[in-house]
């Protein structure tokens, strides 16, 4: 294969895979050839990767972003799988969420693999996690984790223009459910039923589009709950006996999906509600931790901040764990989503200088 010879070289080669969630082993694949070129230690798990670099014996540092992106979908005005850098920007799927974030992190192995001066002072092993399906259903890292365990300490590469995340929402979603009696829609007028769409109806008109829990995180803001799904009936000709409405909610770390079903409970008197999924809880690193401030300093920053989309930083409960990566969310799964070589290198630099410092310490 041709090597790359730069991060943004590496990036554009990146950016013209597509690697749509669940289809990621080309570009897996690709980075996995690169790292035996690069004689780097690489680990295949499914269509993730694990790749290490040692610097003797101590702690674990984990970087971690992913390989998947969200589908192309529509609306663009350039090839969304294009190697064409453009006066200094990169127009493609997952330019910016977040392979700008994996090419960075695989540059700044390289670097400190080769050169003894870039990671003086380091002890230990600084691992790449490069993991499949971080946008759908994460079993990615999941296989990570269970094939290495926890780190001791974790930097999650997704778009925060290489600000410092410390605390992230979790995400619960919440059904609530409506039972009624079923009959033939041509005899309502002669025969008893009881119609679950109108149940679920009577509930729903006296709640609000979103609610807000109690409290508010100094990071995070309000934990919410939005209604962002409704079905009910089958088949046009008989009236449902059943109806269901589902709830994204969005948690800071003062609450619980337990928490969530409370409220809504208090909102919706008729209807049972079930937790469909809580796996993704909430996250936070105290400020003080000396990786927070570690990696503060190393940016110039004056204080983390928190972030409302989610990571696979999410299943590193318990580690001390950070967000920080090139590009900015809001370009995030968007069409002519890009980044810039300038956010690019920041990030080559910053994750080069950071991992040294932090198993130095």
């Amino acid at each position: 294969m041709s090597l790359p010879e730069s991060p943004a070289a590496l990036l554009a080669e990146l950016v013209a895979i597509a690697s749509p969630s669940g289809s990621e082993g080309p570009i897996s694949d690709f980075v996995a050839d690169l790292c035996a070129a690069w004689r780097l230690d690489c680990e295949r798990l499914g269509a993730s990767l694990v790749i290490g670099v040692s610097f003797g014996a101590g702690p674990r540092l984990l970087y971690n972003s992913h390989l998947d992106t969200v589908p192309i979908g529509n609306g663009w005005t350039r090839d969304p799988l294009s190697r064409q850098w453009e006066g200094g920007v990169l127009f493609g799927r997952g330019a910016n969420d977040a392979k700008v974030s994996v090419a960075a992190m695989l540059w700044s192995l390289r670097v400190l693999a080769e050169s003894r001066t870039a990671a003086a002072g380091a002890r230990g092993t600084l691992q790449l996690a490069l993991t499949e399906c971080e946008e759908t259903s994460n079993v990615g890292m999941l296989r990570v984790v269970e094939a290495f365990g926890l780190p001791d300490a974790a930097v999650t590469g997704e778009p925060t223009g290489l600000e410092v995340v410390r605390a992230q929402s979790g995400l619960a979603v919440l059904s609530a459910h409506w039972h009624g009696t079923s009959c033939h829609a041509a005899h309502v007028a002669r025969v008893e039923h009881t119609n679950a769409l109108f149940v679920a109806i009577e509930d729903l008109r006296r709640t609000a589009p979103w609610l807000a829990l109690p409290g508010s995180h100094p990071l995070l803001g309000p934990s919410t709950i939005a209604a962002t799904m409704f079905h009910s009936g089958e088949r046009h000709n008989v009236v449902p006996d059943r109806a269901r409405a589902r709830f994204d909610v969005r948690l800071s770390p003062l609450h619980t999906s337990s928490d969530a079903c409370e409220l809504l409970r208090q909102h919706l008197p008729n209807a049972e509600l079930s937790v469909d999924s809580d796996r993704l809880r909430p996250f936070e690193t105290e400020e003080s931790h000396p990786l927070v401030r570690t990696a503060l300093a190393a940016l110039g920053r004056p204080r983390a901040i928190g972030s409302a989309t989610l990571s696979d930083m999410a299943l590193l409960q318990g580690v001390p764990a950070i967000k920080c990566g090139p590009g900015q969310t809001v370009r995030s799964h968007t069409p002519d989503e890009f980044v810039l070589a300038s956010e690019l290198e920041a990030g080559v630099d910053f994750y080069t200088r950071l991992a040294p410092r932090v198993l130095a310490t």
